[in-house]
């Protein structure tokens, strides 16, 4: 299992690999999907280490969103750096289970071409775990077992629509 911040480099690798911008809303909304796929395919979390929050623009990692927050709505041209425990050495963290650069892989595939506006409304549709936690004025931890469930039924559905087509 990686970490958030491994989740994001991997994401950011991705975008720089094919010239494709991505910024701090896209990150965090690939973030969301791509744990969401995970807790679907893999039947457990792509990452543990921070949750996932329903925001007024969607659903956030928060130390993602505040690692990133400096690039406001510009891409990001860094990728997420974390310092050991003395505060001495930095590094890049990188995801190590093939499963997990799966995951993210896909979740880059489906995604790449949506702008972080399409995103939000995505999102925010009637139904998504985002539109159950989130309350106005308050950022509200979405549960994993509610994103599990809402994924669950998109694999479902997106097998069906392969089968059919």
């Amino acid at each position: 299992m990686g970490t958030a911040s491994s989740v994001a480099n991997e994401l950011i690798k991705l975008s720089n690999e094919q010239s494709a911008e991505i910024t701090n809303m896209k990150l965090a909304k690939l973030m969301y999907i791509a744990q969401g796929l995970s807790l679907a395919l893999l039947e457990r979390p792509l990452f543990e280490d921070d949750k996932i929050e329903a925001w007024k623009y969607g659903p956030v990692v928060p130390s993602i969103y505040h690692e990133f927050k400096h690039f406001k709505s510009d891409p990001i041209t860094a990728k997420s750096v974390t310092l050991d425990s003395n505060w001495a050495h930095s590094s890049e963290p990188e995801l190590t289970s093939d499963d997990d650069k799966k995951i993210v892989q896909l979740t880059w595939n489906l995604y790449k071409d949506s702008s972080a506006e399409d995103l939000v409304v995505s999102t925010h549709r009637p139904g998504t775990p985002w539109s159950l936690a989130y309350t106005q004025g308050k950022n509200s931890v979405i549960d994993n077992r509610v994103i599990k469930k809402y994924y669950d039924k998109f694999i479902t559905s997106l097998k069906q629509y392969l089968q059919s087509a």
